[in-house]
């Protein structure tokens, strides 16, 4: 498998760990939607990352499509999400929360960094702002315990991580170290695993 994207994007970033902690052996294709558009429009027609080109030839799009058929490789009971029952929605109700902070991450940074000064809208910045200081405190109010669904690792812990080391790495001034400290844990406890050490967040 190749796996198309760079690691500094959240959702590229969840399915490489993804395929890590799953011992799937893959490759990497490092391109940015950015500088390298042409070229991802042929690995996904919205020109998106991530994409998963199969063995079979078949290209996969969309994170979460992409490790809904990874978790679909491995038995039930190694799945990062349960395929069924309460469990299930537990772990998808978090995922949904931790992928939206990692989408507004990416919107607010389009709005601070690649828009020209003079065309930001400082209403739309606010309102990003609020949005991602929301999805924190929502996340943080559900970080008490070693896992944040069930009694062992799952994909709500594994996105999450991830967004937040890509909120910190890219705007910190919005997640000061110590402001939410469920979540500074559990992001350190993730980041120390092998799953995550092989797939560190990086340009590239």
């Amino acid at each position: 498998m190749i796996l198309v994207g760079m690691l500094d994007s959240p959702f590229v970033r969840r399915v490489a760990v993804t395929l890590n902690h799953y011992e799937l052996p893959f490759t990497r294709e490092a391109l940015s939607t950015f500088g390298d558009f042409d070229r991802m429009l042929t690995a996904n027609p919205l020109g998106k990352v991530p994409a998963l080109r199969l063995d079979d030839g078949a290209t996969l799009v969309d994170s979460s499509y992409i490790i809904d058929y990874l978790d679909g490789l491995v038995p039930a009971k190694e799945a990062l999400t349960p395929r069924a029952g309460p469990e299930r929605l537990v772990v998808q109700g978090v995922v949904a929360v931790a992928l939206g902070l990692a989408e507004k991450s990416v919107e607010y940074r389009g709005e601070t960094v690649r828009r020209p000064p003079e065309k930001r809208v400082p209403e739309n910045v606010r309102r990003i702002e609020r949005q991602i200081a929301s999805a924190l405190a929502w996340l943080e109010a559900r970080a008490g315990g070693i896992w944040l669904a069930g009694d062992r690792i799952g994909q709500a812990d594994v996105t999450t991580a991830v967004a937040v080391t890509n909120l910190r790495s890219k705007n910190p001034e919005l997640i000061p170290i110590g402001s939410h400290p469920g979540l500074d844990a559990l992001t350190a406890r993730m980041e120390a695993l092998p799953e995550f050490r092989a797939a560190p967040f990086k340009a590239g």
